[in-house]
């Protein structure tokens, strides 16, 4: 599953407004629920963290925080509450974990001043977990979540993470998760995807689009990638309204077999 837990003031302070039921345990409940083997990440902040990995004591957490703000929490310690992570949460032995630091600041004044307008700048990442699974031996999982305003970054950032991956294909599977940004239409993705279908790395063709309704996309954003050789037997977007006080994103799923 890929799911964007979104930065916002419930999940920071894991406690919905109306005080009944935390967002940690609505989202363990679900994963443990359906048996979820690997779930990619974006947007968890340290509080929410915390509480699901002591809800999770079956699953290991990978992936260090974008940002860790240590000079900062000195003089203001509540903004460790705004620390961010793209943790990869998975059952299985982990053999390593290694956290990608992608492009994020642009390359002119004009695209510097619109990320800054935007309010996009800021630390972008991927976060790598080799782990062996029962049915399909090590895999390599790459969770990630790009830029979404500066067109130039975001194209940056794919060419580092295929750079990455490609060198991993040569040796395991590969499974890609993450909120791209990007729709199967832009320019840009459509070249990263091809890139990945001649490293034998396939798109789940999920579609449906992924983020809220007030935003212009019409497509999905939220992408999961897969190794060729595995056959995929169900997929698609998540439709839980307990989900909903976590996510403005529609969670997206794959199962796969050998």
């Amino acid at each position: 599953m890929s799911i964007n837990c979104q930065n916002n003031e419930n999940n920071r302070n894991d406690r919905l407004s109306d005080g009944n039921i935390n967002p940690s345990s609505i989202l363990s409940s679900y994963i443990k629920n359906n048996d979820y083997d690997f779930i990619g990440t974006q947007e968890m902040s340290s509080n929410f963290t915390e509480h699901m990995e002591n809800n999770l004591s079956g699953y290991k957490f990978s992936g260090k925080y974008r940002n860790d703000f240590k000079i900062l929490r000195i003089f203001f310690p509540r903004i460790r509450k705004l620390k961010e992570n793209n943790k990869i949460i998975l059952k299985g032995n982990v053999i390593y974990e290694k956290t990608i630091s992608l492009p994020w600041i642009p390359l002119n004044i004009k695209e510097l001043y619109r990320a800054i307008k935007r309010k996009s700048l800021m630390r972008r990442i991927a976060s790598g977990v080799l782990v062996q699974t029962d049915e399909l031996g090590p895999v390599y999982f790459l969770n990630t979540h790009l830029d979404y305003a500066i067109k130039s970054v975001q194209k940056r950032q794919l060419k580092r993470i295929y750079k990455h991956i490609y060198i991993k294909r040569i040796n395991y599977p590969v499974v890609i998760t993450g909120d791209f940004n990007m729709e199967i239409s832009d320019k840009s993705f459509k070249k990263f995807v091809h890139q990945l279908e001649k490293i034998n790395i396939k798109r789940v063709p999920i579609n449906d689009k992924t983020n809220a309704l007030k935003y212009r996309n019409k497509s999905a954003i939220d992408h999961i990638f897969i190794p060729s050789e595995c056959k995929i037997v169900n997929s698609g977007v998540i439709i839980d309204n307990n989900l909903k006080s976590i996510t403005d994103h529609l969670p997206i799923f794959v199962e796969i077999k050998k």
